[in-house]
Protein backbone atom coordinates (compact mmCIF):
# COMPACT_ATOMS: atom_id res chain seq x y z
CA UNK A 1 0.00 0.00 0.00
CA UNK A 2 1.36 3.24 -1.36
CA UNK A 3 1.52 6.60 1.12
CA UNK A 4 0.19 9.42 -0.34
CA UNK A 5 3.62 12.20 -0.31
CA UNK A 6 3.32 15.53 -2.05
CA UNK A 7 5.65 16.02 -4.89
CA UNK A 8 7.17 19.24 -5.98
CA UNK A 9 8.18 19.23 -9.80
CA UNK A 10 9.55 22.07 -11.46
CA UNK A 11 9.87 22.85 -15.21
CA UNK A 12 5.73 22.12 -16.40
CA UNK A 13 6.39 23.46 -19.66
CA UNK A 14 8.55 20.17 -21.18
CA UNK A 15 6.28 17.30 -21.91
CA UNK A 16 8.38 15.36 -20.36
CA UNK A 17 7.72 16.74 -16.90
CA UNK A 18 3.84 16.42 -17.73
CA UNK A 19 4.42 12.28 -18.52
CA UNK A 20 5.90 12.39 -15.11
CA UNK A 21 2.92 14.27 -13.34
CA UNK A 22 0.67 12.04 -14.35
CA UNK A 23 2.79 8.80 -13.13
CA UNK A 24 3.25 10.10 -9.92
CA UNK A 25 -0.42 11.08 -9.66
CA UNK A 26 -1.62 7.76 -10.91
CA UNK A 27 0.84 6.44 -7.99
CA UNK A 28 -1.29 7.69 -4.98
CA UNK A 29 0.99 10.85 -5.18
CA UNK A 30 -0.05 14.30 -4.79
CA UNK A 31 1.36 16.35 -7.47
CA UNK A 32 2.33 20.65 -7.62
CA UNK A 33 4.41 21.98 -10.00
CA UNK A 34 6.21 25.53 -10.16
CA UNK A 35 6.92 27.33 -13.18
CA UNK A 36 8.33 30.10 -14.39
CA UNK A 37 6.89 30.96 -18.08
CA UNK A 38 3.46 32.25 -18.26
CA UNK A 39 2.24 28.88 -19.81
CA UNK A 40 2.84 25.61 -19.43
CA UNK A 41 1.86 22.40 -19.95
CA UNK A 42 1.28 21.34 -16.21
CA UNK A 43 -0.51 24.11 -15.24
CA UNK A 44 -4.27 22.75 -16.31
CA UNK A 45 -3.51 19.08 -16.30
CA UNK A 46 -5.84 17.10 -14.01
CA UNK A 47 -2.76 15.38 -12.97
CA UNK A 48 -1.37 18.33 -11.15
CA UNK A 49 -3.12 19.55 -7.94
CA UNK A 50 -1.45 23.29 -7.84
CA UNK A 51 0.39 25.48 -10.10
CA UNK A 52 2.79 28.17 -8.93
CA UNK A 53 4.65 30.74 -11.00
CA UNK A 54 7.89 31.71 -9.66
CA UNK A 55 11.00 33.96 -10.69
CA UNK A 56 13.12 32.65 -13.91
CA UNK A 57 16.03 31.42 -11.96
CA UNK A 58 18.04 32.48 -14.91
CA UNK A 59 17.78 35.91 -13.98
CA UNK A 60 16.72 35.92 -10.30
CA UNK A 61 18.21 32.59 -8.56
CA UNK A 62 18.33 33.95 -4.97
CA UNK A 63 14.11 35.27 -5.43
CA UNK A 64 13.57 31.43 -7.10
CA UNK A 65 14.95 29.65 -4.77
CA UNK A 66 13.21 31.83 -1.60
CA UNK A 67 9.70 30.90 -3.70
CA UNK A 68 10.92 27.47 -4.04
CA UNK A 69 11.13 27.06 0.21
CA UNK A 70 7.83 29.23 0.68
CA UNK A 71 5.76 26.89 -1.79
CA UNK A 72 7.60 23.63 0.13
CA UNK A 73 6.82 24.86 3.73
CA UNK A 74 3.48 25.99 2.50
CA UNK A 75 2.41 22.47 0.53
CA UNK A 76 4.02 20.47 3.02
CA UNK A 77 6.21 19.14 0.10
CA UNK A 78 7.96 15.84 0.69
CA UNK A 79 10.05 15.83 -2.13
CA UNK A 80 11.13 18.45 -4.35
CA UNK A 81 11.96 17.00 -8.30
CA UNK A 82 13.68 19.37 -10.72
CA UNK A 83 12.85 18.10 -14.43
CA UNK A 84 14.67 20.84 -16.99
CA UNK A 85 17.58 22.94 -16.92
CA UNK A 86 16.21 24.70 -14.13
CA UNK A 87 17.91 22.12 -11.96
CA UNK A 88 21.05 23.12 -11.71
CA UNK A 89 19.76 26.46 -10.22
CA UNK A 90 17.97 23.84 -7.60
CA UNK A 91 21.17 22.11 -7.03
CA UNK A 92 22.81 25.60 -6.09
CA UNK A 93 20.00 26.15 -3.48
CA UNK A 94 19.74 22.29 -2.46
CA UNK A 95 21.11 22.62 1.46
CA UNK A 96 18.60 25.81 2.04
CA UNK A 97 15.69 23.61 0.11
CA UNK A 98 16.74 20.26 2.05
CA UNK A 99 15.51 22.25 5.09
CA UNK A 100 12.24 21.69 4.03
CA UNK A 101 11.92 18.63 2.41
CA UNK A 102 14.19 15.81 0.11
CA UNK A 103 15.25 17.28 -2.71
CA UNK A 104 16.23 14.50 -5.85
CA UNK A 105 19.31 16.09 -7.07
CA UNK A 106 23.10 16.08 -6.36
CA UNK A 107 24.96 18.95 -6.02
CA UNK A 108 25.85 21.75 -8.07
CA UNK A 109 29.38 20.47 -8.44
CA UNK A 110 28.64 17.61 -9.34
CA UNK A 111 26.34 18.29 -12.19
CA UNK A 112 28.84 21.03 -13.05
CA UNK A 113 31.25 18.05 -14.10
CA UNK A 114 28.43 16.02 -15.77
CA UNK A 115 26.83 18.71 -17.58
CA UNK A 116 30.52 20.29 -18.85
CA UNK A 117 31.15 17.96 -22.37
CA UNK A 118 34.76 18.44 -21.78
CA UNK A 119 34.54 17.23 -18.34
CA UNK A 120 32.17 14.50 -18.72
CA UNK A 121 34.06 13.18 -21.72
CA UNK A 122 37.25 12.28 -19.18
CA UNK A 123 34.84 11.07 -16.43
CA UNK A 124 33.43 8.32 -19.69
CA UNK A 125 36.78 7.75 -20.49
CA UNK A 126 37.48 6.70 -16.90
CA UNK A 127 34.36 4.55 -16.93
CA UNK A 128 36.07 2.27 -19.65
CA UNK A 129 33.71 3.91 -22.67
CA UNK A 130 35.20 5.03 -26.25
CA UNK A 131 35.08 8.99 -26.73
CA UNK A 132 35.48 10.98 -30.16
CA UNK A 133 38.58 12.76 -29.44
CA UNK A 134 38.18 16.05 -28.75
CA UNK A 135 40.14 19.11 -28.08
CA UNK A 136 38.96 22.10 -25.71
CA UNK A 137 39.34 25.74 -27.31
CA UNK A 138 38.90 28.89 -25.36
CA UNK A 139 39.81 31.15 -28.48
CA UNK A 140 39.44 30.86 -32.20
CA UNK A 141 43.31 30.30 -33.10
CA UNK A 142 43.14 26.82 -30.46
CA UNK A 143 39.92 26.41 -32.38
CA UNK A 144 41.43 26.81 -36.13
CA UNK A 145 44.33 24.80 -35.07
CA UNK A 146 42.44 21.71 -33.54
CA UNK A 147 40.17 21.94 -36.89
CA UNK A 148 43.54 22.34 -39.33
CA UNK A 149 44.66 19.50 -37.25
CA UNK A 150 41.76 16.82 -37.48
CA UNK A 151 41.97 13.73 -39.91
CA UNK A 152 38.50 14.38 -41.52
CA UNK A 153 35.31 15.87 -40.21
CA UNK A 154 34.98 17.51 -37.10
CA UNK A 155 32.13 18.45 -34.73
CA UNK A 156 32.25 22.10 -32.84
CA UNK A 157 29.70 22.95 -30.22
CA UNK A 158 29.61 25.00 -27.15
CA UNK A 159 31.12 22.98 -23.85
CA UNK A 160 27.46 24.39 -22.58
CA UNK A 161 24.70 23.81 -24.41
CA UNK A 162 20.76 22.13 -25.21
CA UNK A 163 19.01 20.43 -28.13
CA UNK A 164 22.56 20.24 -30.49
CA UNK A 165 22.15 24.12 -30.00
CA UNK A 166 24.60 25.77 -32.48
CA UNK A 167 26.48 22.52 -32.83
CA UNK A 168 28.55 22.50 -36.49
CA UNK A 169 30.16 19.84 -38.99
CA UNK A 170 33.03 20.77 -40.46
CA UNK A 171 34.62 18.82 -43.45
CA UNK A 172 36.57 21.01 -45.15
CA UNK A 173 37.70 24.14 -43.48
CA UNK A 174 38.49 27.57 -45.29
CA UNK A 175 39.33 30.61 -44.49
CA UNK A 176 36.15 32.38 -44.53
CA UNK A 177 34.36 29.63 -43.40
CA UNK A 178 36.38 29.43 -39.98
CA UNK A 179 36.12 33.33 -39.76
CA UNK A 180 32.64 33.20 -39.55
CA UNK A 181 32.17 30.81 -36.67
CA UNK A 182 31.45 31.88 -33.09
CA UNK A 183 34.97 32.82 -31.56
CA UNK A 184 35.53 30.57 -27.97
CA UNK A 185 36.63 32.40 -25.08
CA UNK A 186 37.87 30.89 -21.72
CA UNK A 187 34.16 32.13 -20.27
CA UNK A 188 32.28 30.31 -23.08
CA UNK A 189 34.71 27.62 -24.53
CA UNK A 190 33.90 25.47 -27.43
CA UNK A 191 34.98 21.57 -28.41
CA UNK A 192 36.29 20.58 -31.24
CA UNK A 193 35.64 16.80 -31.44
CA UNK A 194 36.43 14.08 -34.18
CA UNK A 195 32.99 13.46 -35.82
CA UNK A 196 31.47 10.05 -35.56
CA UNK A 197 28.86 8.84 -37.96
CA UNK A 198 26.40 5.91 -37.01
CA UNK A 199 23.55 4.91 -35.24
CA UNK A 200 22.51 7.95 -32.17
CA UNK A 201 21.08 6.46 -28.95
CA UNK A 202 20.62 8.15 -25.95
CA UNK A 203 19.38 6.89 -22.34
CA UNK A 204 17.59 7.88 -19.49
CA UNK A 205 17.41 6.43 -16.09
CA UNK A 206 17.25 7.49 -12.18
CA UNK A 207 20.23 6.00 -9.83
CA UNK A 208 19.67 5.87 -6.17
CA UNK A 209 23.25 5.59 -4.20
CA UNK A 210 24.94 4.36 -7.45
CA UNK A 211 22.41 1.43 -8.70
CA UNK A 212 19.82 1.96 -11.28
CA UNK A 213 16.38 2.24 -10.10
CA UNK A 214 14.50 3.22 -13.58
CA UNK A 215 16.29 2.57 -16.92
CA UNK A 216 15.27 3.08 -20.62
CA UNK A 217 16.98 3.90 -23.99
CA UNK A 218 16.14 4.55 -27.59
CA UNK A 219 17.31 5.39 -30.95
CA UNK A 220 17.18 9.08 -32.37
CA UNK A 221 15.41 9.00 -35.62
CA UNK A 222 13.30 11.84 -36.07
CA UNK A 223 14.57 15.43 -34.38
CA UNK A 224 13.61 18.72 -33.96
CA UNK A 225 16.55 20.63 -35.11
CA UNK A 226 19.75 18.73 -34.87
CA UNK A 227 19.35 16.79 -31.39
CA UNK A 228 16.25 16.99 -29.61
CA UNK A 229 14.25 13.47 -30.05
CA UNK A 230 10.50 13.81 -31.09
CA UNK A 231 9.74 10.19 -31.78
CA UNK A 232 10.73 7.26 -28.74
CA UNK A 233 11.17 3.60 -29.22
CA UNK A 234 12.95 1.50 -26.46
CA UNK A 235 16.05 0.31 -28.00
CA UNK A 236 16.98 -2.02 -25.10
CA UNK A 237 20.51 -2.11 -26.19
CA UNK A 238 22.61 -4.19 -23.80
CA UNK A 239 26.15 -1.68 -24.63
CA UNK A 240 24.67 1.09 -23.78
CA UNK A 241 22.77 0.04 -20.46
CA UNK A 242 26.27 -1.59 -19.61
CA UNK A 243 28.23 1.85 -19.42
CA UNK A 244 25.17 3.40 -17.89
CA UNK A 245 25.19 1.01 -15.24
CA UNK A 246 28.97 0.94 -14.62
CA UNK A 247 28.69 4.84 -14.49
CA UNK A 248 26.19 5.39 -12.53
CA UNK A 249 28.00 2.84 -10.00
CA UNK A 250 31.40 4.48 -10.20
CA UNK A 251 30.44 7.81 -9.15
CA UNK A 252 27.53 6.66 -7.03
CA UNK A 253 25.41 8.82 -8.32
CA UNK A 254 21.42 9.30 -6.97
CA UNK A 255 19.06 11.42 -9.37
CA UNK A 256 17.90 11.74 -12.98
CA UNK A 257 20.77 11.06 -15.31
CA UNK A 258 20.78 11.03 -19.11
CA UNK A 259 23.32 9.95 -21.86
CA UNK A 260 23.46 10.71 -25.90
CA UNK A 261 25.99 7.93 -27.86
CA UNK A 262 26.68 7.00 -31.05
CA UNK A 263 27.08 3.52 -32.48
CA UNK A 264 29.61 3.85 -35.22
CA UNK A 265 29.22 1.75 -38.52
CA UNK A 266 31.80 -0.94 -37.52
CA UNK A 267 29.54 -1.34 -34.00
CA UNK A 268 31.75 0.51 -31.81
CA UNK A 269 29.82 2.57 -29.45
CA UNK A 270 31.02 6.01 -28.40
CA UNK A 271 29.69 8.14 -25.48
CA UNK A 272 29.14 11.78 -26.90
CA UNK A 273 27.98 13.99 -23.69
CA UNK A 274 25.40 13.69 -20.67
CA UNK A 275 22.12 15.45 -19.29
CA UNK A 276 21.96 14.99 -15.68
CA UNK A 277 18.06 15.72 -15.55
CA UNK A 278 14.44 14.28 -16.69
CA UNK A 279 14.53 13.47 -20.36
CA UNK A 280 12.46 12.30 -22.75
CA UNK A 281 13.15 9.32 -21.93
CA UNK A 282 10.33 8.92 -18.92
CA UNK A 283 7.43 8.60 -21.92
CA UNK A 284 7.89 4.94 -22.14
CA UNK A 285 7.34 4.58 -18.97
CA UNK A 286 3.42 6.10 -20.00
CA UNK A 287 1.22 3.46 -17.48
CA UNK A 288 3.62 2.21 -15.31
CA UNK A 289 3.06 2.99 -12.09
CA UNK A 290 6.66 1.01 -10.60
CA UNK A 291 8.21 3.72 -12.43
CA UNK A 292 6.77 6.50 -10.28
CA UNK A 293 8.38 3.85 -7.30
CA UNK A 294 11.84 4.80 -8.69
CA UNK A 295 11.26 8.50 -7.93
CA UNK A 296 9.96 7.72 -4.28
CA UNK A 297 12.49 4.84 -3.04
CA UNK A 298 12.53 4.90 0.87
CA UNK A 299 8.88 6.75 0.29
CA UNK A 300 6.69 4.62 -0.10
CA UNK A 301 5.71 0.93 0.62
CA UNK A 302 6.52 -1.48 -2.42
CA UNK A 303 8.85 1.16 -3.77
CA UNK A 304 12.21 0.94 -5.35
CA UNK A 305 14.03 0.54 -2.29
CA UNK A 306 15.46 -3.38 -2.59
CA UNK A 307 14.45 -3.43 -5.94
CA UNK A 308 16.53 -6.75 -7.35
CA UNK A 309 16.77 -5.19 -11.34
CA UNK A 310 15.67 -1.47 -12.62
CA UNK A 311 12.28 -0.68 -13.78
CA UNK A 312 12.03 -0.77 -17.65
CA UNK A 313 10.05 0.27 -20.52
CA UNK A 314 6.94 -2.51 -21.38
CA UNK A 315 7.77 -4.41 -24.86
CA UNK A 316 6.27 -2.50 -27.81
CA UNK A 317 6.48 0.76 -26.14
CA UNK A 318 6.42 3.72 -28.90
CA UNK A 319 5.28 7.03 -28.41
CA UNK A 320 6.07 10.73 -30.42
CA UNK A 321 5.51 14.32 -29.81
CA UNK A 322 2.83 14.55 -32.91
CA UNK A 323 2.86 18.12 -33.54
CA UNK A 324 6.88 18.33 -33.85
CA UNK A 325 6.61 15.33 -36.17
CA UNK A 326 4.36 16.69 -38.51
CA UNK A 327 6.69 19.75 -38.29
CA UNK A 328 10.61 19.02 -38.08
CA UNK A 329 9.79 15.44 -38.56
CA UNK A 330 8.31 15.82 -41.95
CA UNK A 331 10.99 18.35 -42.70
CA UNK A 332 14.10 16.29 -41.95
CA UNK A 333 12.78 13.72 -44.47
CA UNK A 334 15.06 13.61 -47.58
CA UNK A 335 14.20 10.39 -49.64
CA UNK A 336 11.60 7.74 -50.22
CA UNK A 337 13.11 5.40 -47.43
CA UNK A 338 12.88 8.26 -45.20
CA UNK A 339 9.12 8.98 -46.18
CA UNK A 340 8.08 5.30 -45.40
CA UNK A 341 9.98 5.28 -42.27
CA UNK A 342 8.40 8.93 -41.45
CA UNK A 343 4.92 7.30 -42.09
CA UNK A 344 5.26 4.42 -40.17
CA UNK A 345 6.59 5.67 -37.12
CA UNK A 346 3.45 8.26 -37.36
CA UNK A 347 1.06 5.96 -37.67
CA UNK A 348 2.13 3.34 -35.09
CA UNK A 349 3.02 5.77 -32.02
CA UNK A 350 0.96 7.52 -29.57
CA UNK A 351 1.40 11.21 -29.00
CA UNK A 352 2.42 11.81 -25.53
CA UNK A 353 0.27 14.84 -24.90
CA UNK A 354 -3.10 13.40 -25.34
CA UNK A 355 -5.13 11.95 -23.28
CA UNK A 356 -8.83 11.53 -22.95
CA UNK A 357 -8.96 11.88 -19.63
CA UNK A 358 -7.01 14.91 -19.48
CA UNK A 359 -6.93 16.34 -22.69
CA UNK A 360 -6.58 20.32 -21.52
CA UNK A 361 -2.24 19.67 -21.71
CA UNK A 362 -2.59 18.92 -25.40
CA UNK A 363 -4.59 22.11 -26.67
CA UNK A 364 -2.33 24.31 -24.28
CA UNK A 365 0.58 23.30 -26.53
CA UNK A 366 -0.93 25.47 -29.23
CA UNK A 367 -0.74 28.34 -26.83
CA UNK A 368 3.32 27.52 -25.81
CA UNK A 369 4.15 27.48 -29.54
CA UNK A 370 2.88 30.60 -30.20
CA UNK A 371 4.09 32.09 -27.43
CA UNK A 372 7.42 30.97 -28.33
CA UNK A 373 6.98 32.16 -32.11
CA UNK A 374 6.48 35.55 -30.59
CA UNK A 375 9.28 35.28 -28.50
CA UNK A 376 11.76 34.07 -31.57
CA UNK A 377 10.39 36.49 -34.11
CA UNK A 378 11.13 39.34 -31.25
CA UNK A 379 14.71 38.19 -30.14
CA UNK A 380 15.44 36.29 -33.88
CA UNK A 381 16.44 33.38 -32.03
CA UNK A 382 15.08 30.12 -32.60
CA UNK A 383 11.96 28.65 -31.15
CA UNK A 384 14.06 25.77 -29.10
CA UNK A 385 16.52 28.52 -27.81
CA UNK A 386 13.35 30.73 -26.26
CA UNK A 387 12.06 27.91 -24.82
CA UNK A 388 14.85 27.68 -22.45
CA UNK A 389 15.95 31.53 -22.16
CA UNK A 390 14.96 31.97 -18.66
CA UNK A 391 16.20 28.56 -17.27
CA UNK A 392 19.64 27.50 -19.22
CA UNK A 393 21.97 27.38 -17.10
CA UNK A 394 26.08 28.11 -18.53
CA UNK A 395 28.22 26.65 -15.93
CA UNK A 396 27.67 30.33 -14.68
CA UNK A 397 27.41 30.74 -10.62
CA UNK A 398 24.40 31.73 -9.65
CA UNK A 399 24.22 35.19 -8.07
Amino acid sequence: MRIERTVLLTGGRAPATLELARLLRAAGQRVIVAESAARHLCAHSRYVQRSYRVPPPRTQPEAYIDELCQIMRKERVDLLIPTCEEIFYVAHGRERLLAHGDVLVEPLAVLRTLHDKSEFGKLARGAGALVPHTVRAESADERDAAIRQATGPVVLKPVYSRFAAHVQIISEPSRARLSALPVPSARQPWLVQRFIAGRQLCSYAVAREGELALYADYETVHTAGQGATIHFAYAAHAGVKDFVTRFVRRHRLSGQIAFDFIESKTGELYVIECNPRLTSGIHLFAGQTAAADAFLAGKSQGGAEGRAEAVVPQAGQTCMLTMAMLTYGLANVKDWRGWTRWVRDLCNARDVLFRAEDPRPFFDQFMMLGDLAWQSLRTKTSMLACSTSDIEWNGETPQ
